[in-house]
C-alpha cells in the first residue's frame, strides 16, 4: 500500500462499512478523494502525498517517542521505538512531576513489533517504570539515540466509578429549561435546579441526567437547541438564577443592588419560552449587575480566581469582562447545585450531556477553525429513520489536527464539561472512533466514514474521569462498531439504552434480561414523543398538523404504532389480561413499564420528568427547525408537584430496584 491508498489509511478515511441492513457498503474512489480533499490535502501532488506518508507513517519510528506517549497507569508499561542496534544498551527514565528517575535494560524490554526503512529494523519496545497516578506527565528519555522528551499520559484501564458501583441506581432525565416555577423569568434556572434536586432525593433519585448546558448565542436568542451551541466549554447564562445572583451578590460581597431585578417583566404562563424576551431581559440584568460589580475588589478578586482556573481549559482572549463575569456566576450556581446533590444523598448527582459538535458561526469554531475540515459535515448514513441520512450541520473535525498541542482541544471540552458533575453523558459517543461526514462530491451530496485517533480520545475520557471524579456514559444508540462497545464494556464506559428501540430482529421489544448490565436505561429521549403522547397517537397528530406528513403517512403511521403497543402489551404480560379501558390509561402502562425497567439488569434507570407529568407536547421533533417551536416547550406544572404526585410509583421502583 503506496501514494493516495496509504494515505486514506493514514488519514481515518473510511473504506467501507455495514449498513443497518446488513449490507455491505464500499466507498468509491471519487468519495474518499473529496474526503481527503476536505481535509487541505492536494490529492494531485504526489509531492506532498508522500511527504504526509513519511510524517505519518515513517516519522514515529525515528522519533523513539511521540509527543504523547500513552502509559498503562497500574504497571506504568509504554512503547519506545529504537533501532535494533540499541536493543542490548539502557535508557534513562525521568518524570520530574512524580520525582521518578530510572534506568531500564532494553535488552529485559517485550518486542511488540518492528518496522523497516532504509535498511534499518527498528523495534517497538514496552518498558515499565512502576504504577502512577491518573495524569498527564512530562517525561524526558535519555539513550544512545540522545535525549528525546514525551508528554507521559498515564492511563487507568477502566473509567472512574462510584463506591458501591454494583448498586443500581434511579434518577430523572429532565431538560432544565422546561422547568416551571413561580419565581423564574421565564425559562428554567439553576435555582429550580435545586429545588428539583431536593424533591428527587425525597423520591430516592441517585441522579438527575441534564440536557447540554454549552453557550448559545447572546445576539441570536431563538437559536434555542443545546446540541447546535456556539461553544461546549462555555454555560448558558440563561440558566442563571438572577434572584439567586442578586441575594449572592448581596450577601456574600455585600453589594446594594435592591433595583437589580425591577425591569424584569415576562409572560411566564405561556406553554413555549419566548426566548428574545427572556434574554432581553436576563442580559440586561446581568449587564447591570456586571456593572455594579466589576469594581468591587471582592468580586474582582473571585473573578480573577476564577479565570486562572479555566485558563488552561478556556483562552482569557476568547471572551470579554462581563461574559467572564456571567461565566462565574453559572458555575457557582452550577457548582452549589451539584453539592447540594451530594448533600442529600445523591450517590451521582447531576449527569451533563455533551453535545456531538459545535456551530460553525459559534466561538467553538471561530477559536479553533484551523483544527475543523472545509466543507465536511457531520450526520449519519442511511437507516430506517432517515433512508437519506442525516447532515446535522455541524462542522466535521480533522482527525489529523484534533492531535495537535497534545490532543488540547478535546481535553478541554472534557475537562470543562466535567466540572461540577457526577458524570457525563456523551452524546453520539461513536465519534471518537469515527463519523459520518457529508460533502459535496462530483457536484452532488455525498459522504463517508472518517476515523479518529481512538486510542488517544479513548485514553482522555479514563484520565479525566478520575481527574474530575466523574462516570462516562456513552450515547451508543444507532450503528455501533464493534471495536467501540468491545472498548466501553473493558473501560467501564456506560452504554444507552432506549426500550423505545431495544428490539430484536423481529421488531418484537426484547427481554429486559438481555439488557446490558453498564447502561443507562430510559423509556424515551429528547429525539423521541413522551410516552403519553406516544401512546395516544398525539405525536403523529402533532406532525399533520404541522405539515409535516400527509394524511395517508399518518394512517400509515397510526397502524404501525398500533402493531407496537400491541407487542408492547405483550412485552408488559398485560395482552388479554384487562379490559380496553385500563389499557387505554397511558399513566397506567406507563407505570408498568418502569416497573419492568426497574427489574431489568441496567445499573442506571432514568425516569422522564415528562413522562411522569403525561406531558403531550415533544421538546423536539428531529428534522425540523423552525416548522415546530423546538427547545421552547415547557412544563405544565413544577416539578416537585410532579415528583409528589408520584412518590408512590417512584418509591415503588426503588423497592423492585433494590430486590432485583
Amino acid at each position: 500500500m503506496q501514494g493516495l491508498e496509504q494515505l486514506f489509511y493514514l488519514h481515518g478515511i473510511g473504506f467501507d462499512y455495514t449498513k443497518y441492513n446488513g449490507e455491505h457498503v464500499y466507498f468509491d474512489h471519487a468519495t474518499r478523494v473529496d474526503a481527503l480533499r476536505c481535509c487541505g490535502v492536494d490529492t494531485d501532488d504526489e509531492s506532498h502525498i508522500a511527504e504526509l506518508n513519511f510524517l505519518l507513517d515513517v516519522k514515529p519510528w525515528l522519533e523513539v517517542v511521540d509527543e504523547v506517549t500513552l502509559a498503562e497507569a497500574e504497571t506504568g508499561c509504554f512503547s519506545l521505538k529504537v533501532p535494533q542496534s540499541a536493543r542490548h544498551s539502557s535508557v534513562l527514565i525521568q518524570i520530574p512531576d512524580l520525582a521518578l528517575s530510572t534506568s531500564f535494560a532494553l535488552s529485559q524490554a517485550e518486542v511488540c513489533g518492528d518496522y523497516h526503512y532504509n535498511g534499518q529494523i527498528y523495534l517497538d519496545l514496552k518498558v515499565s517504570v512502576g504504577a502512577l497516578p491518573a495524569g498527564y506527565f512530562n517525561a524526558q528519555i535519555e539513550g544512545g539515540f540522545g535525549t528525546k522528551t514525551t508528554e507521559l499520559w498515564s492511563v487507568p484501564k477502566r473509567c472512574y466509578a462510584i463506591e458501591q458501583d454494583d448498586v443500581k441506581r434511579t434518577g430523572l432525565s429532565l431538560q432544565l429549561y422546561t422547568l416551571r416555577s413561580e419565581r423564574n423569568t421565564g425559562v428554567g434556572d439553576f435555582r429550580d435546579l435545586h429545588q428539583v434536586i431536593s424533591s428527587a432525593a425525597i423520591t430516592h433519585c441517585d441522579f438527575i441526567l441534564l440536557n447540554p448546558l454549552h453557550l448559545l448565542f447572546e445576539s441570536e436568542p431563538e437559536r434555542a437547541s443545546p446540541y447546535s451551541p456556539s461553544h461546549r466549554c462555555l454555560i448558558n447564562p440563561l440558566y442563571i438564577a438572577l434572584d439567586w445572583a442578586v441575594d449572592t451578590l448581596r450577601e456574600d460581597f455585600q453589594l446594594s443592588i435592591d433595583e437589580a431585578l425591577g425591569s424584569v417583566q415576562i409572560d411566564c404562563s405561556q406553554n413555549y419560552i419566548d426566548y428574545s424576551a427572556v434574554a432581553k431581559a436576563k442580559y440586561a440584568v446581568l449587564t447591570h449587575l456586571f456593572g455594579k460589580c466589576e469594581a468591587v475588589p471582592a468580586v474582582r478578586q473571585a473573578l480573577s480566581e476564577f479565570k486562572h482556573d479555566k485558563e488552561q481549559t478556556l483562552s482569557h482572549s476568547e471572551l470579554t469582562e462581563r461574559e467572564w463575569f456571567m461565566q462565574w456566576l453559572a458555575h457557582c450556581q452550577l457548582g452549589a447545585c451539584q453539592l447540594h446533590a451530594r448533600q442529600e444523598g445523591m450517590a451521582i448527582g447531576l449527569i451533563n450531556d455533551l453535545a456531538v459538535g459545535c456551530a460553525q458561526e459559534g466561538h467553538e469554531f471561530t477559536h479553533n477553525e484551523p483544527l475543523f475540515a472545509k466543507g465536511a459535515n457531520v450526520g449519519a448514513p442511511p437507516d430506517p429513520w432517515a433512508e437519506a441520512g442525516q447532515n446535522w450541520g455541524l462542522p466535521a473535525l480533522n482527525p489529523i489536527k484534533v492531535k495537535q498541542h497534545n490532543y488540547a482541544y478535546f481535553r478541554s471540552l472534557v475537562r470543562s464539561n466535567m466540572a461540577s458533575f457526577g458524570a457525563l453523558r456523551i452524546d453520539h459517543v461513536m465519534a471518537i472512533r469515527r463519523l459520518w461526514w457529508c460533502f459535496e462530491s462530483q457536484g452532488k451530496q455525498d459522504g463517508c466514514y472518517i476515523y479518529y485517533p481512538f486510542e488517544h480520545l479513548l485514553a482522555i475520557l479514563k484520565i479525566e474521569s478520575h481527574l474530575n471524579r466523574a462516570m462516562v456514559i456513552g450515547e451508543d444508540l444507532g450503528i455501533v462498531p464493534p471495536e467501540v462497545s468491545a472498548a466501553m464494556s473493558d473501560a467501564n464506559l456506560y452504554g444507552n439504552i432506549l426500550m423505545y428501540f431495544a428490539k430484536d430482529h423481529l421488531g418484537q421489544f426484547k427481554p429486559v434480561e438481555q439488557y446490558r448490565a453498564d447502561t443507562l436505561l430510559m423509556v424515551a429521549n429528547h429525539d423521541v414523543a413522551p410516552f403519553s403522547a406516544w401512546w395516544c397517537h398525539t405525536d403523529i397528530s402533532l406532525k399533520l398538523d404541522y405539515q409535516l406528513c400527509s394524511e395517508h403517512e399518518a394512517k400509515e403511521m397510526v397502524k404501525a404504532r398500533e402493531d407496537d403497543k400491541a407487542r408492547l402489551l405483550t412485552w408488559l404480560g398485560l395482552d388479554g389480561t384487562h379490559d380496553a379501558h385500563q389499557l387505554s390509561d397511558a399513566h397506567n402502562i406507563y407505570a408498568a413499564i418502569v416497573k419492568k425497567l426497574a427489574a431489568s439488569p441496567s445499573k442506571l434507570l432514568a425516569i422522564q420528568l415528562d413522562d411522569l407529568e403525561q406531558q403531550q407536547l415533544p421538546v423536539n421533533i428531529p428534522g425540523t427547525d423552525r416548522e415546530y417551536p423546538n427547545w421552547r416547550r415547557r412544563l405544565a406544572i413544577p416539578a416537585e408537584q410532579t415528583l409528589e404526585q408520584n412518590s408512590h410509583l417512584m418509591k415503588e421502583i426503588k423497592r423492585i430496584r433494590e430486590q432485583a
